[in-house]
């Protein structure tokens, strides 16, 4: 038996950042469209914990803006008490060199370091049956195993993220929606510049230790 998704809470920064709370309500109705999607097919989940081959062959996964605030969010103030200080260390170094890793520089390990904040595309991309040879991207290698997701509530995070960028009408956020223009908010995953970010993480370390030294 699936678990039923539950939404993140992180109630101090969500107070603090009002986007923060926009994009886990948008995250959570994300994960709710794949769990009924899941359910309605029926078939065995191929995709589990270790399986990866999609973080290394996947070249161009859209990442929307309000989805990178999280992401930066997370890496620089979430992750080290999540996954550890030697996680948080192994990620910043793949950031500072993510253009010659040929795979996402979040993996580690054959695990996502930014699972809880992954983008919408990661979180829909679900194969069924056979887990992914390496290499193998199963949309055009056997489309009929790859999960289709959930129309509405796609559409329906998709109109919910045009509120970040101040579209409140919802006849306007479900026509930018349908008509597909809400995607030319988005960017390639794999050509952000984390290095940038990275420094910020290696900076902020230095702070930390600096001030736990003044302790």
């Amino acid at each position: 038996m699936s678990c039923k998704p539950a939404r993140l809470r992180f109630p101090d920064d969500e107070q603090r950042q009002p986007w923060l709370a926009l994009l886990l309500e948008i995250q959570f109705i994300c994960n709710q469209g794949v769990e009924h999607a899941i359910a309605l097919d029926g078939r065995r989940l191929a995709c589990a914990r270790g399986c990866a081959s999609c973080c290394s062959s996947h070249a161009d996964i859209p990442v929307y803006p309000l989805e990178l605030m999280g992401i930066s969010w997370y890496l620089l103030e979430k992750l080290e008490g999540d996954a550890g200080a030697e996680v948080r260390e192994r990620v910043r170094r793949q950031m500072a060199r993510h253009r010659d890793l040929g795979a996402c520089p979040f993996l580690v390990d054959a695990a996502c370091a930014i699972h809880p904040l992954r983008p919408m595309a990661c979180r829909q991309f679900n194969v069924f049956t056979t887990v992914c040879l390496p290499g193998e991207d199963a949309y055009h290698s056997r489309r009929g195993d790859v999960l289709t997701p959930d129309a509405k509530r796609k559409d329906t995070a998709l109109s919910e993220m045009l509120r970040h960028h101040g579209v409140k009408d919802g006849s306007e956020r479900r026509r930018l929606v349908a008509s597909g223009e809400v995607h030319r908010l988005a960017q390639s995953l794999r050509e952000m510049r984390w290095e940038a970010l990275a420094a910020r993480m290696g900076a902020a370390q230095v702070q930390n230790d600096i001030s736990q030294e003044a302790t």
